[in-house]
């Protein structure tokens, strides 16, 4: 059958984000004797004409739209991307009669609503390597599809559980070749890697459970350490890990690390890590096997927001933490969600004053957390009145601690004049298309956050000779 699959995102703050997913799904259709062709919209000046020779030169059997995002989950600057995908739908319609399925961690996360509201005639819940396929060969036979995480108009709202992949060494590598990938590096971004799927924590907002189910799969260290071999031979040189935390379990981080070292893979990459599990033999290899950086999902600084939202870890854990990675020579991020359930005055003050202390090399601070069905988030916003009656959380709507909005608002201003290594993405603080395009353009490869001191520099002045 012949399938053309078309990455819908179009995002590329803080830098534009290869498709990994879709990438895999192109290997796995091509290795089950599928035709693909795969669009990326992401750096098309016309969509509409894009869309059109693509349909035009490959008149497809069936089309794969995969949905990142469904929004940029930034407050107050926030930016829905459904008006964007049913334009896309509604060409696609268009152009060619053949049945369209959606997919993707946005799609996932609340398929009933979404299959509505684009009018698609089905998607796959969670993984599609194996689920796609199958929902494939019923088109082709004029069979009912009943693939698991086949999701259609008729499901129940979480129509199926997400579709897990037990076996992820079975999956072919990645085809990046039919997204063009260097695309990606040449406007900033990062080649992707993944080492694990699945998300064993409890955090009261996260979507990663809703999305990749709660059980870890581990790919085999050799496996992963071949996708970055690729890459390299590709001229990608910086890549980011994509798991939810790379550092869990350590003894699979530590596995994946004395591979790279042993095979003298010299890719430079940065990744999510814990806190808790942060050690200081793992800080040092993964500083040798090319580590550059690390993001911890933080949150909060102070005790009592870290126990409600559900964090297995302490601010010791922050503090240690932070240092092991500084003295393995790697750039630290810290990410905070500022206004989150039993956040005060006096939180906010405890969580500026352990950032102040630590010192990490940035700091990513969102305003409030968007709410996602399924989550204990969700549970709590409707309790607490933050969600009318029959919300269909298509709408971003942001958790915001009662009373602390314009509160917030002033603290973040008046912090981010104090502290320069500070990014707002909400108030659009330290990060810009602007500041992007001008940081790329004299060279800056990898994370932006990692290399706040030019940044800084660059807001001081000191850099206008070369941007």
């Amino acid at each position: 059958m012949r399938v053309l699959l078309i990455s819908a995102n179009m995002e590329k703050l803080p830098d534009p984000v290869a498709p990994i997913g879709l990438a895999y799904l192109t290997s796995a259709l091509k290795a089950g004797g599928h035709e693909v062709h795969g669009l990326d919209l992401c750096f098309e000046k016309d969509v509409e004409e894009a869309l059109q020779k693509a349909i035009s030169f490959f008149s497809p059997e069936a089309v794969g739209v995969s949905l990142r995002n469904i929004d940029n989950v930034s407050y107050p600057d926030t930016v829905s991307y459904l008006p964007f995908y049913k334009k896309v739908m509604e060409r696609i319609r268009q152009l060619s009669p053949a049945p369209i399925f959606l997919g993707g961690s946005g799609f996932t996360l609340m398929p009933k609503e979404i299959l509505a509201h684009l009018e698609a005639d089905g998607g796959i819940v969670g993984e599609g390597e194996e689920a796609f396929p199958k929902a494939l060969a019923a088109v082709a036979s004029n069979l009912t599809i009943s693939s698991k995480g086949f999701s259609n108009s008729r499901s129940a709202e979480r129509a199926t559980r997400p579709a897990c992949i037990q076996d992820l060494d079975s999956l072919p590598p990645p085809d990046w070749d039919s997204l063009n990938l260097k695309k990606y590096f040449t406007h900033g971004g990062m080649g992707n890697l993944q080492t694990k799927r699945g998300c064993p924590f409890e955090c009261i907002y996260c979507t990663y459970p809703l999305i990749e189910g709660r059980e870890v799969r581990l790919r085999s260290p050799e496996k992963v350490v071949g996708d970055a071999q690729a890459l390299l031979s590709q001229g990608v040189e910086n890549a980011f890990v994509v798991d939810n935390i790379f550092n869990f379990p350590e003894d699979h981080a530590q596995a994946v690390c004395q591979v790279l070292i042993a095979k003298k893979v010299f890719l430079k990459w940065s990744c999510y890590a814990h806190p808790a599990y942060f050690t200081p033999s793992l800080a040092e290899i993964m500083q040798k096997a090319g580590c550059t950086g690390v993001e911890f999902g933080t949150d909060s600084g102070s005790p009592s927001v870290l126990g409600k939202l559900r964090k297995k870890f302490t601010p010791e854990d922050l503090r240690r933490s932070t240092r092991l990675a500084r003295e393995a020579n790697l750039e630290v991020c810290h990410s905070l969600s500022l206004g989150s359930p039993g956040e005060t005055e006096e939180t906010l003050q405890e969580t500026l004053a352990l950032m102040e202390e630590i010192s990490p090399t940035a700091v990513i601070a969102m305003v409030g957390l968007r709410i996602f069905p399924g989550t204990v988030l969700a549970r709590l916003a409707k309790e607490e009145g933050f969600i009318p009656p029959g919300y269909d959380y298509l709408a971003p709507t942001f958790y915001i601690s009662p009373g602390l909005k314009e509160k917030i608002m002033a603290f973040a201003r008046k912090t981010a004049a104090a502290h320069p290594n500070w990014i707002f993405p909400g108030l659009g603080i330290n990060v810009s298309p602007r500041l992007q395009g001008k940081l790329r353009r004299i060279g800056v490869k990898g994370p932006l956050w990692e290399h706040m001191k030019i940044i800084r520099e660059h807001r001081a002045g000191k850099k206008e000779s070369h941007v």
